[in-house]
């Protein structure tokens, strides 16, 4: 076994982290107030973890505001009428192309937001 083999780590040594374990959690608020001070207060004296801080603090903003913005009329229209176009293209035996073109248009009716 070589020493980077996970069968061979001294169990008793606590397992290094990715540090930015748990930067998703604390943005969300799931982690105890003291750790993400904590995590803070390294941000301050680290430009690397402020820099994926404020990163992943961008990423989740702009996720919530896209996640709560509502489509636009017309978007909501095209996306109740469905079309659906099929086309099987065959070659006869004799050499002869033949092309079928099926298409349905369904309307659904989705709860109003």
């Amino acid at each position: 076994m070589s020493q980077d083999d996970p069968r061979s780590r001294d169990r008793s040594q606590p397992v290094p982290r990715d540090p930015r374990y748990g930067l998703e959690e604390a943005l969300d608020g799931e982690l105890p107030a003291e750790m993400v001070e904590r995590m803070l207060r390294h941000t301050d004296d680290c430009p690397e973890c402020a820099e994926e801080w404020e990163q992943v603090r961008r990423i989740k903003e702009l996720v919530r505001r896209s996640c709560a913005d509502r489509a636009p009329s017309e978007l909501r229209e095209r996306i109740t009428v469905q079309c659906r176009t099929v086309s099987v293209t065959r070659t006869e035996a004799d050499g002869s192309t033949v092309r079928i073109t099926r298409t349905s248009t369904v309307r659904r009716d989705y709860p109003a937001p």
